[in-house]
């Protein structure tokens, strides 16, 4: 299965809804919208489908998705698509929308960075975070030369660190998972954190506690990096400094900075549509202050939001569906179980 193959049939021809952002959100809208027998068209900025989990984390496992007691990030994207897939909607890659128009009859026009317009009957916002990019340690500004080589941002191919001394830096989910996750290939594994106790889930810190109990993996706490010794694009160790003003260094191959990412909403936070933390308000039916556009996924704000993958999927199904009154004006909407269309459209395909 392709995910980085342009699966688009024309820009000129209008599809019900628009679906901005090709995540786990936006791939299951797609979904929803076969089930709903509407017409879909994905525009992801990026040149495969994912979003950020294929983007930074596809080798990442997921423990929370309903249904998949541990699933590799890259394994959950490519069940969705192979979920989706089957009602062939149209795909954009490498393409970012930069603005929209509604138009006098209500439906839109999104136009991208390449200056491609398409039609729409509605639109749909899952763009994630927006753009993203990783933070890195303002204490280490020369090492620009080393990254996807000795320093990263992120696991994506776990052969990076077969073999090696890896000091992993951070507190948070994805530092905790991957001390965790490193520590069957790497030679060592060091985990060094800036605070006193972790942040990341309870469970994976208490399987962080206990690797280092068992001698498995070294925790540094209420630690900085403070420098690093490198031989030409090669690491060889990390200076640490805990805040009691101890000073020393650990042997290190492999820095994984983890520190979180700074994302950015680009063109979408000038569209005049309401905003809280980052992102859009959407009300029950999670439309926007704009009839006819819609956000689910971690763009869509409203009270008690819970900002996971599983909250992002139910919030494309309830987009999808109660776009349906907008792209279908007057029409009746009838609820259909899976079972049953997928029972029809096997026998149909006889």
């Amino acid at each position: 299965m392709t995910l980085n193959k342009v699966f688009f049939s024309g820009g000129e021809e209008i599809r019900d809804l628009c679906i901005v952002g090709g995540g786990p959100t936006g791939i299951f809208a797609a979904f929803q919208c076969g089930m709903n027998n509407i017409s879909c068209r994905i525009i992801e900025s990026m040149p495969q489908l994912g979003g950020q989990l294929a983007a930074l984390y596809p080798e990442k496992h997921i423990y929370d998705v309903a249904g998949f007691p541990e699933v590799p990030a890259a394994g959950l994207v490519e069940s969705l698509w192979k979920q989706a897939e089957r009602y062939n909607p149209d795909v954009v890659l490498g393409e970012a929308v930069t603005r929209y128009s509604r138009l006098d009859d209500g439906s839109f026009e999104v136009t991208t960075t390449s200056g491609s317009v398409y039609h729409s009957r509605a639109v749909l916002l899952a763009a994630g975070l927006g753009a993203f990019t990783p933070r890195k340690l303002p204490q280490l500004n020369t090492i620009d030369h080393l990254e996807g080589h000795s320093v990263f941002y992120a696991v994506k191919n776990i052969q990076d660190f077969v073999g090696k001394k890896v000091v992993i830096i951070g507190g948070g989910d994805s530092a905790l998972d991957w001390a965790v996750g490193l520590l069957p290939v790497a030679e060592r594994v060091t985990l060094v954190h800036r605070m006193h106790e972790f942040q990341g889930h309870g469970k994976t810190a208490r399987d962080v506690e206990e690797a280092k109990e068992r001698g498995a993996i070294d925790v540094y706490l209420n630690t900085e990096v403070t420098a690093i010794d490198t031989s030409g694009e090669n690491l060889t160790k990390v200076h640490l400094c805990k805040k009691s003003g101890t000073r020393f260094e650990v042997d290190a191959d492999r820095l994984l900075v983890l520190i979180g990412f700074k994302s950015n909403l680009g063109p979408l936070a000038d569209w005049d549509l309401e905003l809280v933390d980052n992102a859009l308000v959407v009300d029950s039916h999670m439309k926007t202050s704009v009839d006819g556009l819609y956000a689910a996924g971690d763009i869509a704000f409203y009270p008690g939001k819970l900002k996971i993958i599983q909250t992002g999927l139910s919030d494309a199904a309830m987009a999808v569906r109660h776009s349906l009154t907008y792209i279908r004006p007057g029409e009746k909407v009838r609820h259909t179980f899976s079972s049953v269309k997928m029972a029809r459209e096997k026998k149909n395909a006889k």
